[in-house]
C-alpha cells in the first residue's frame, strides 16, 4: 500500500521502501521505527494515512483488451484452500519503472487479507491461502497503470 504524509505530501510506498532512511523495500508501515521520521518534512509516521487507489476491472471479462490482458489477475490454479495467480493473461512485463508492486488477497468486505511485495524482476507470481473464504478477490499493483483486480471469485 501507499500512505500520504498529511503535513507535507510525501509519499511512503511499502513495495519501495525508502533507501535513504534504510526501509528496505516490502517493510510495512506499521513495521517502522518510531525514531524514523518522514525523509521529506520529518513528521513522524503516525501522520501518514492510506491512499485508497481506484481500483480497475475489466470492461469486458470475455474480451480483454491489451492494458487487461496484462493486469487483470489470472487464476493459475484453484482448490478449496489455495489459490495461484500470475498477473496477466500474458504475463506482465518486468521493467523498472513499470512492474507489478504487489499482490494482494482480499475478503468479499474488501479487506486486505495479505499482501504479497515483488521485488524488481521478479516474476509477478503469488499463491495464497484461501481456506476460511467463501469468496476472495485477487488485485495486483501496477508501478505505471494502477491497481487491478478480478472482481469477487467463488471458493470451489
Amino acid at each position: 500500500m501507499r500512505f500520504l504524509c498529511v503535513n507535507c505530501s510525501y509519499i511512503y510506498d511499502e513495495s519501495l521502501g525508502e533507501e535513504s532512511d534504510g526501509i528496505d523495500a516490502g517493510t510495512g508501515i506499521d513495521e517502522i521505527s518510531e525514531e524514523v521520521h518522514c525523509p521529506s518534512c520529518d513528521g513522524s509516521f503516525e501522520d501518514f494515512s492510506p491512499i485508497e487507489d481506484e481500483v480497475l476491472y475489466a470492461e469486458n471479462p470475455k474480451y480483454l483488451n491489451q492494458i487487461e490482458k496484462e493486469h487483470i489477475p489470472s487464476i493459475v490454479y484453484q482448490d478449496s484452500e489455495r489459490v495461484e495467480v500470475q498477473i496477466g493473461e500474458e504475463m506482465h512485463p518486468v521493467g523498472d519503472d513499470n512492474r507489478i508492486t504487489s499482490i494482494y488477497l482480499v475478503d468479499e468486505e474488501g479487506h486486505i487479507v495479505e499482501e504479497i511485495f515483488i521485488m524488481e524482476e521478479e516474476d509477478p507470481v503469488a499463491e495464497f491461502d484461501i481456506s476460511g473464504l467463501d469468496s476472495y478477490e485477487i488485485r495486483a499493483s501496477c508501478s505505471r497503470h494502477g491497481l487491478w483486480s478480478t472482481g469477487l471469485l467463488e471458493v470451489e
